[in-house]
């Protein structure tokens, strides 16, 4: 996948989780989140970690990915316990499901962009050597 799709698709997905939030429909927000986040770590898996060379390195990139793994399965998990049940019981789990969300998807941007800055700069550093 190129750079333009991978930015295209992050910014229409960032959108309409951002719109969902800002709605304040729990569902269709979590929905949004859990597409956004799951498109961060294929990103990070894709683009980062795939060119990370160093064995330590890669172990450090990997661990914290799996941190954002673990918070995305507590949010699936959460999701599909409430499903069903009627809106007075599954508003809390839907809120705190959202907030580990938001602070999901807001690190792992972050880092995403931070590491992806790093690589273009090894990546150009190498280019204009050879």
């Amino acid at each position: 996948m190129e750079a333009r799709d991978v930015d295209g698709k992050l910014k229409q997905l960032y959108n309409e989780y951002r719109e969902a939030v800002s709605s304040g429909d729990l569902d269709r927000a979590v929905d949004s989140g859990v597409r956004v986040l799951e498109e961060l770590l294929e990103v990070a898996r894709s683009w980062v970690v795939a060119r990370i060379t160093h064995p330590l390195v890669r172990e450090a990139a990997l661990d914290v990915l799996a941190h954002y793994e673990r918070a995305l399965s507590f949010v699936k998990g959460a999701r599909e316990a409430v499903n069903g049940l009627p809106p007075i019981y599954s508003a809390g789990v839907k809120e705190e499901a959202l907030e580990v969300l938001m602070s999901s998807v807001n690190g792992l941007f972050n880092f995403v962009v931070g590491a992806l800055l790093v690589v273009a700069d090894v990546l150009a550093g190498v280019n204009s050597v050879a």
